[in-house]
């Protein structure tokens, strides 16, 4: 817990890059807040139905930001007709402190750093649900974020009639793991065609080893602990599942989830046919290792680390658009 407090006072503090970046950048990347409409149930398989009906998990709307360029509806027209990818993106925080409508936030860099190095033409950052840090706060268990998630997905693919293979999931940290989720189901279920590829900045993807930590079991709800092994909560302890789209995995070096990720590429690099790429930041230190775009800080000390780790992400989506 209290990592995660000082996570939460270091994001806090790393924001834009001071008054120039407030004066030059907000007007030009615009945001928009929106309320999007919970799924149908039909899109719910019998295994999810019965996962979220024990602890009486809810299916209901949720809000999310827009970041984009320009006019919204003009740059949904381009995807729609095959020209530019929309990033429907998670933030990190561990399931428990961060928000996609803080919107000067050190989180706030990722969704930003997308549409200003061109790599997406728009991108959907979702408000899901957290847990809370305390003991008396709300409890929003697991599948609560994967449903919320799979109502943005549909809001995309259904009700702005996306291409799906137009969608990028973006993840950084525990919102790597939630977009590790949703594509899973989507696989698992067949109810909406898969995705266009995944980029995992960090991704949180073993969570059986912080069974321990109290955040974690409200995550857990009144499921056994055993549960925290299973692929939606330990994606890096099993396989990934045939046609899989491509993969980007990027993170630190010397992050402490580096054994966590390594092993959730090494797992999709056993399954047939499955196009994972992964790359390591190797300059930048521990202390700043894990998830590193959120903060400013690195972009000053490591510009060059920063710099070929948005270089690298925009080829491979290139790439991705070309194939």
């Amino acid at each position: 817990m209290k990592t995660l407090r000082r996570l939460v006072d270091r994001i806090r503090g790393e924001g834009l890059d001071g008054p120039a970046s407030l004066t030059n950048a907000l007007p030009v990347v615009q945001t928009s807040e929106v309320t999007i409409p919970a799924a149908p149930n039909d899109v719910l398989n019998e295994e999810l139905k019965a996962w979220a009906d024990e602890p009486g998990v809810l299916l209901g709307p949720v809000d999310g930001v827009w970041w984009r360029y320009g006019d919204l509806d003009g740059t949904l027209n381009l995807a729609r007709e095959g020209k530019g990818l929309v990033g429907l993106q998670f933030h990190g925080g561990g399931y428990a402190i961060g928000s996609a409508k803080d919107v000067l936030s050190g989180g706030s860099r990722i969704p930003r750093g997308f549409i200003e190095q061109g790599i997406c033409s728009c991108v959907l950052s979702l408000e899901y649900s957290l847990v809370s840090l305390n003991d008396d706060g709300p409890v929003h268990p697991f599948p609560t974020q994967l449903l919320e998630a799979l109502s943005a997905y549909y809001h995309l693919a259904h009700e702005l009639n996306i291409p799906p293979k137009r969608v990028i999931l973006i993840g950084d940290s525990a919102g790597g793991h939630l977009a590790l989720a949703l594509e899973r189901y989507l696989l698992e279920s067949n109810v909406l065609p898969s995705a266009g590829g995944l980029i995992l900045l960090s991704p949180w993807c073993d969570l059986s080893v912080e069974g321990h930590v109290p955040h974690v079991n409200r995550l857990l709800g009144s499921r056994p602990a055993e549960m925290l092994s299973t692929p939606y909560f330990s994606p890096a302890l099993h396989t990934s599942l045939p046609l899989w789209p491509p993969t980007l995995v990027y993170y630190g070096k010397t992050e402490r989830f580096v054994k966590s990720i390594t092993a959730l590429v090494s797992q999709f690099g056993r399954s047939a046919g499955v196009s994972v790429t992964s790359y390591a930041a190797d300059e930048i230190p521990e202390r700043f290792s894990h998830d590193f775009l959120i903060f400013v800080s690195v972009g000053r000390a490591w510009p060059k680390e920063v710099r070929k780790c948005w270089e690298r992400i925009k080829a491979w989506t290139k790439s991705l658009e070309a194939a």
